[in-house]
């Protein structure tokens, strides 16, 4: 991507942003969750083209504990899920294993995405150590003991996948790396 195209999509990613902050307490209509459930998630379920220096963003409604959160939310992407592992045989297909919460906790455990989390009030966001994989299906695994301490989630249920340990999932598609260039 040219620096000029670049500093465009950077301005537009901080102000988009920076409108979200705004929203907080307004109602929305985009496919993430609703503001009146107290909380959001960047990108949205289903979200495709996302940048491969995509973060991910958490706003919530109200004051949450910090560990809980950083504790509760993993990235993990499709093709990782694969990686060798003695520990597990075939894990079959993201959907068996989001049903799975075992099979999430080890995957949080031993395929997620390495980063790093920085706050901003009741604003979290998830930065990846590294750029995110090309053409590259993304989970964003929410642990049931995150999902029970944030007021008004749990009736969320329909916006996102769950599982019976009361895990929720969302995922997003990344672009190509020659469309990252351009």
């Amino acid at each position: 991507m040219n620096t000029d195209k670049r500093r465009k999509w950077i301005l537009l990613a901080a102000l988009w942003g920076f409108g979200l902050l705004l929203l907080a307490g307004c109602t929305d209509t985009t496919p993430t969750a609703p503001a009146s459930q107290g909380f959001r998630l960047t990108p949205g379920n289903q979200a495709t083209g996302v940048a491969l220096d995509a973060s991910v963003t958490l706003s919530f409604a109200t004051t949450v504990d910090h560990a809980t959160v950083e504790q509760g939310m993993h990235l993990i992407a499709e093709p990782r899920m694969y990686d060798p592992d003695p520990t597990m045989g075939d894990p079959g297909s993201m959907e068996q294993v989001m049903m799975d919460p075992d099979m999430m906790q080890h995957m949080d455990q031993y395929h997620s995405t390495p980063g790093h989390f920085t706050w901003d009030g009741t604003v979290c966001t998830f930065h990846p150590d590294s750029l995110l994989m090309s053409q590259a299906r993304y989970m964003v695994h929410l642990s049931g003991s995150m999902v029970h301490m944030v007021p008004g989630m749990g009736g969320m249920r329909d916006d996102y996948n769950t599982n019976r340990g009361g895990d929720m999932m969302t995922h997003f598609n990344t672009v190509s790396a020659s469309s990252a260039r351009e």
